[in-house]
């Protein structure tokens, strides 16, 4: 197994750390977005027909 020789140093941590953290714009856009519990389902409004 390759990974577990794998070293995870602190400057790897803070990079991935940086990487993953969203931008400005695209963490406004996911606040303007519905919560997936406030937005019916697909299912549920297909079967009602």
């Amino acid at each position: 197994m390759a990974l577990q020789s794998l070293q995870i140093t602190a400057i790897t941590a803070m990079r991935a750390r940086d990487v993953s953290r969203p931008s400005r714009e695209q963490q406004e856009a996911a606040d303007r977005r519905p919560l997936r519990d406030e937005t019916p389902r697909r299912e549920a409004r297909t079967r009602d027909r």
